[in-house]
């Protein structure tokens, strides 16, 4: 009776130590973002500009008054990695809200298809506190599955108007899934002179038993109010990649096109391009 009472026991732990040691796959579902936000090394939880803040620090999300619908594209030939999502966004009223799709296929020969959607809601206590939380449906198929649901949830505080500093929890609800691990992001950004945009974002995951930290810095230049210039450097240490990204784009009253470039550095085969139509009301 008592070998009976512990081996159940002793297999729950082996696979909780099994799933805690599995190295994640890069890139993975975290690299899911706007053209923006890859031209800017993956710096964006703070900046509440873009859709994407659905997925990321849903706080920021009530940060700027606009209606947006949102659409990305993304391809990594060299990884066989792709993604493409549509967001809409309305933080017109008190409660700010907002809905996205996302699909990705990623993992190599370990071939995997997610589907996640996501639904935010954020609210300013005041203008300079702004919370929000996600609600996450995850569908994952291939060599890693699961039909779970987790959230996200986060804050943004503006000590000034041209300064923005972010926490998020991102899959706190246990999925129990190598693919959608719990990490947490301080994020810090400003706007100087209406033109002049740095971020960066400090990715931690606690998952191990060392704790590994993923690093992101980029800069936005606004030049004649209506072409970003983009640049931006990754350091991740939870998947012991490093990139450099740049990228362009075009946009009238909020509206407009960006394209990004991103490349990983040491040799890597990760060349990825990614494209954002956004159209603001």
């Amino acid at each position: 009776m008592g070998v009976a009472r512990i081996l159940p026991a002793v297999v729950v732990l082996l696979a909780a130590v099994a799933f805690a040691q599995a190295a994640p796959t890069a890139p993975d579902l975290r690299d899911v973002m706007s053209a923006r936000n890859h031209g800017m090394g993956g710096a964006f939880e703070s900046l509440g500009y873009g859709a994407e803040v659905i997925v990321g620090n849903p706080a920021a999300l009530s940060q700027y008054k606009r209606y947006q619908i949102e659409g990305n594209g993304g391809w990594d030939p060299g990884q066989g990695y792709g993604y493409g999502s549509i967001a809409v966004a309305d933080s017109t009223s008190a409660l700010a809200a907002g809905i996205s799709y996302q699909f990705c296929t990623f993992g190599g020969e370990e071939r995997r298809w997610a589907h996640t959607t996501s639904l935010a809601l954020a609210y300013a206590l005041a203008e300079f506190l702004h919370l929000g939380v996600t609600a996450r449906y995850n569908v994952l198929v291939g060599a890693s599955n699961t039909n779970s649901v987790t959230m996200n949830a986060g804050l943004v505080v503006k000590p000034a108007s041209f300064l923005s500093v972010g926490f998020s929890g991102h899959n706190l609800i246990p999925v129990y899934n190598s693919d959608l691990p719990r990490y947490f992001v301080f994020s810090v950004s400003g706007l100087f002179l209406e033109q002049l945009t740095p971020a960066f974002d400090l990715w931690m995951d606690f998952n191990q038993p060392t704790a590994r930290f993923d690093f992101r810095g980029g800069l936005e230049w606004l030049a004649a109010q209506s072409f970003p210039l983009r640049l931006g450097y990754q350091y991740d240490g939870i998947t012991n990649k490093q990139y450099f990204g740049g990228g362009v784009g075009y946009f009238v009253e909020g509206s407009g096109i960006d394209l990004a470039y991103r490349h990983e550095l040491g040799g890597g085969p990760g060349k990825l391009i990614a494209l954002t139509l956004k159209l603001q009301l």
